[in-house]
């Protein structure tokens, strides 16, 4: 899939400051967090990330209407440009809508995020089972089942070939990405799942900015554990 080694990264805007920040907390890769503006200013945005202490693991599609097909071809250039993978979601692009988006193409490596509330079967029918790679939101699965950690190994365990890049959230049932340790989730099991399964691509600490050193302290304790 080309989603590269298992890791913890983290998440930012491609700026020179968000960049910067990100070493500072710890982080030697992160996942892009684009908004239009990035990809209107697109030589800027290469060289703002090629010249920061950190490199891209991954590079999020912006939150735009299915129809503005030229940002999510600009983000696949930018994931080439960048040697990065393309993850692919917008809470408006559900599933279902993965061969239209498919049909953009798309020369990155590259995955379809779980929507907030997509089960495990809506999952497999309309991304896995359709030979599409899948990009595993924690939290948006959490939502999704009542047995998540069930679901989670079920799902690492039956397409390790097919799930490239996870997103690493914790989550009530109503509040996506608190503080890690502020929510429902328990992170200590969810993180031993994903230890023991054949899972090796980046993890992406999905937490507030000023929250991502604390995040990761957390991480790496239960990594251990």
């Amino acid at each position: 899939m080309g989603f590269g080694t298992r890791r913890s990264v983290g998440k930012c805007a491609p700026e020179p400051a968000a960049l910067s920040a990100a070493i500072d907390r710890g982080f030697g890769a992160v996942e892009l967090y684009l908004e239009r503006a990035h990809l209107d200013a697109f030589e800027e945005t290469v060289a703002a990330v090629r010249e920061s202490p950190v490199s891209a693991a991954s590079v999020h599609t912006p939150h735009v209407q299915l129809d503005e097909t030229d940002y999510y071809q600009l983000t696949d250039r930018l994931a080439v440009e960048l040697d990065a993978s393309l993850v692919l979601h917008w809470k408006r692009v559900l599933q279902v809508f993965g061969p239209a988006v498919e049909g953009i193409g798309f020369e990155a490596p590259h995955g379809h995020e779980n929507n907030t509330g997509a089960s495990t079967l809506h999952l497999e029918e309309m991304i896995l089972g359709r030979g599409s790679e899948l990009v595993l939101d924690t939290a948006h699965l959490y939502t999704a089942e009542r047995e998540f950690q069930r679901a989670l190994d079920r799902l690492l365990s039956t397409y390790p070939e097919q799930i490239g890049l996870i997103h690493l959230t914790d989550d009530t049932r109503r509040h996506d990405g608190p503080p890690f340790g502020d929510s429902e989730i328990d992170l200590g099991e969810t993180i031993q799942t994903i230890r023991r399964s054949a899972f090796e691509g980046p993890i992406v600490l999905e937490v507030m900015p000023d929250e991502q050193a604390a995040a990761m302290r957390v991480f790496g304790r239960h990594w251990q554990d």
